[in-house]
């Protein structure tokens, strides 16, 4: 997704919370990642946390939204979508 000319990957996964990324932390990372990262820790390019969890699936809907299939504590499933103010 893009917002004021910035290019962010937005990725998700039933493990952790939803994370932004920019592209250019991506594209500009010149180090390497050769050892396991310790369970609490994190490394290599900078990323966002996002206070949503257990999104199943997401994928762009149009240039400003965003749609997500999310498991709630209850054990629903959620299909929702969000506009770019979060990036």
């Amino acid at each position: 997704m893009q917002k004021e000319g910035e290019s962010y990957l937005i990725m998700s996964n039933s493990n952790r919370p939803v994370m932004k990324v920019k592209y250019d932390d991506i594209g500009n990372f010149r180090e390497s990642l050769t050892t396991q990262v310790e369970r609490s820790g994190n490394a290599g390019v900078p990323f966002i946390s996002w206070p949503m969890v257990n999104v199943l699936q997401m994928d762009k809907l149009d240039d400003t939204q965003f749609v997500l299939l999310q498991r709630k504590s209850n054990g629903d499933l959620d299909l929702w979508t969000a506009n770019d103010t979060w990036l």
